[in-house]
């Protein structure tokens, strides 16, 4: 059935954000269930032994969405967003790959620009992001630009799903893992304040780096247990 529809049904990701599964390792003062990397793979790997679109949903949500926000971002930014995240009220997306910058993250062309009033214009186009259409934020990567003009590195930022200048794109199709959904979208001028800002400016590769390491790990347990069951 998500096959043919192209969708997880909502009860599924009601269920799992009712039982903690959407908030593997988030503080359990926010809902979430606090567990460890082992009891966390134990997990992943069961749900990839059962199908792949909900492991990889997960996945996602866990590793690429709250993970930097939970390693990465402010006091605030944990307060406000964590809540809605570990119990799947929201859901979260990871914003790294377009059109020209795909395994190269270095070769990212979005700009991320100081305006006069002190806020942050995000200007830039994502391709293949899960959950991007369903996510209530996006942890997206973008080329700062200071004040003066000058680029300083890679640098992450979330974005909110009713942020003015957000505009989603079409659909990407799969011809696999059709339940999870990917989307094109693009940033136009999107103007956003430095307390979106996750960790410090130039650093935002490291924080992807940290966020992919993780995944893989999870990606590992997810096809084991795929393995295992058949």
């Amino acid at each position: 059935l998500m096959d043919e529809r192209r969708s997880i049904p909502p009860y599924i990701i009601l269920d799992f954000g009712n039982h903690g599964i959407l908030g593997l390792q988030s503080p359990s003062k926010y809902g979430g269930l606090e567990l460890n990397n082992k009891d966390s793979m134990a997990l992943m790997s069961q749900i990839g032994a059962i199908d792949l679109n909900l492991a990889i949903f997960v996945g996602l949500h866990n590793f690429l969405g709250i993970r930097p926000i939970q390693q990465f971002g402010s006091t605030k930014l944990q307060d406000d967003l964590l809540p809605l995240l570990s119990t799947g009220r929201e859901l979260s997306a990871f914003g790294l790959t377009e059109p020209g910058a795909g395994s190269n993250a270095a070769a990212i062309q979005g700009t991320a620009k100081f305006n006069s009033n002190n806020s942050i214009i995000l200007n830039g186009t994502k391709m293949w992001i899960g959950n991007a259409s369903w996510a209530g934020m996006i942890n997206v990567f973008l080329r700062h630009v200071n004040k003066d003009g000058r680029q300083s590195g890679i640098t992450a930022y979330i974005i909110r799903q009713d942020d003015k200048g957000l505009r989603m794109g079409p659909e990407l199709m799969t011809m696999g893992m059709r339940g999870m959904v990917q989307n094109l979208f693009y940033m136009e001028d999107l103007s956003v304040t430095s307390d979106r800002l996750l960790g410090d400016i130039g650093k935002g590769l490291n924080i992807a780096q940290d966020a992919m390491m993780h995944t893989r790990l999870a990606l590992g347990a997810i096809f084991s247990g795929s393995m295992k069951r058949c």
